[in-house]
């Protein structure tokens, strides 16, 4: 669900129509983890934010999902899914697709909430992975898929990118609206390709923070060190834009080992690269492949490693993220898809798009991180017929 225009009501008036509906359960994921969650501000004094109206330095707001132990996590407990006023606000976005009002604030998170000290090393030894979400979307929206990485092993720092981000609630309560969205039009020249660039040093500020051991002792308690960012222990992964960041940003940075982009059109100026990268897009009936989108053939002449052009069958562009996930859960499991929705979701059963999608980002992890072969990636798994594999 990505793609925010303007804001034609105020934030007040969003929380008093917004209606408070009973809690609807994300259930955990299936993996081998319990998962926690932080969420930080990250401030880069080192630079100016080029659309702050006031010249103050980049912020960048973080969630970092985090593997545990089973064994470590004695309990349980519900997390809210977004804030209130960001609920509120796509709650408003998306009415007119069907969602009923209040959905937003109902959703919740199945998350690790008491961790023994033993758990933070367990934590801060997970390779880490960062992702970055579509154009003027919120990291929000693709917290479950994060969750469901972090429950394979891995830790997930997910980031908004702040003026661009339709709305930002930072942890005092505080929050930052993002500019029109008609300031990011695609035909202004230079527009958006500066922005890749802000996008590509904020996720470049954001390993490095996580590398530091004070910054993730505020994220995990207990911990003793930051993340390994040096050892080939890191890879990215964005959705559309943030697709098109994810790439763009293994090219400028060694110490990533591999990305992913989701559905993305790719920007800006194009370097080769060795390490592993991965178009991965859609197939029949509306493809999104090198035969459809210029970007990524020329791209692709930059990918000088391993490389893959995946594109499933019968999805959407919404459908890379918890989208699917959430509309199954708000059809009350029925797996149906409700009537106006095929042409933004797609047609495939949701719970399988969600299932599917985040099991091919994840084993490209398990590829990158741990060398793990992948008869998916190879297209040789015939489980799932609705994958395209081109290379």
């Amino acid at each position: 669900m990505t793609g925010f225009s303007k804001f034609p009501l105020s934030i007040l008036h969003l929380l008093f129509l917004s209606t408070a509906y009973a809690q609807i359960i994300i259930p955990e994921p299936k993996g081998q983890y319990a998962v926690g969650r932080s969420t930080i501000k990250l401030t880069d004094s080192s630079r100016k934010d080029p659309y702050d109206p006031n010249h103050g330095p980049r912020n960048v707001m973080t969630s970092l999902f985090y593997p545990i132990s089973r064994n470590n996590c004695p309990k349980i407990c519900p997390g809210q899914y977004m804030p209130p006023a960001t609920a509120a606000l796509n709650d408003q976005m998306y009415g007119n697709l069907g969602i009923p009002n209040g959905s937003f604030g109902s959703f919740q998170l199945q998350l690790c909430c008491s961790t023994p000290s033993s758990a933070a090393k367990e934590a801060t030894d997970a390779p880490l992975i960062l992702f970055s979400p579509g154009l003027g979307g919120t990291r929000l929206l693709y917290n479950a898929f994060a969750q469901s990485l972090a429950s394979a092993g891995y830790a997930v720092a997910t980031m908004d990118h702040v003026y661009e981000t339709a709305i930002v609630e930072y942890p005092d309560g505080s929050i930052v609206l993002g500019l029109p969205g008609d300031y990011w039009d695609n035909t202004i020249p230079g527009r958006l390709e500066s922005l890749l660039d802000v996008r590509v040093l904020d996720a470049r500020f954001i390993l490095t923070q996580l590398g530091r051991k004070d910054v993730v002792q505020k994220l995990i308690p207990g911990s003793r060190c930051g993340f390994d960012i040096t050892s080939g222990k890191v890879a990215m992964y964005g959705h559309s834009f943030g697709g098109a960041t994810s790439l763009a940003t293994l090219m400028r940075d060694h110490r990533f080992a591999g990305a992913m982009n989701l559905d993305g059109m790719q920007y800006g100026n194009n370097t080769d690269t060795k390490k592993p990268a991965v178009f991965f897009g859609r197939a029949d009936p509306s493809p999104h492949n090198r035969t459809t989108d210029a970007s990524w053939v020329d791209t692709w002449t930059h990918l000088k490693g391993w490389k893959r052009e995946l594109g499933l069958k019968t999805v959407e562009h919404r459908t890379f993220g918890d989208a699917p996930l959430l509309l199954y859960l708000l059809t009350g499991g029925s797996g149906q898809i409700p009537a106006g929705l095929a042409e933004v979701i797609g047609t495939m059963p949701l719970e399988r798009s969600f299932g599917l999608i985040t099991r091919i980002v994840e084993e490209f992890m398990g590829f990158v991180i741990w060398g793990r072969k992948s008869a998916l990636l190879d297209g040789k798994d015939p489980g799932v017929p609705e994958l395209v594999v081109e290379w």
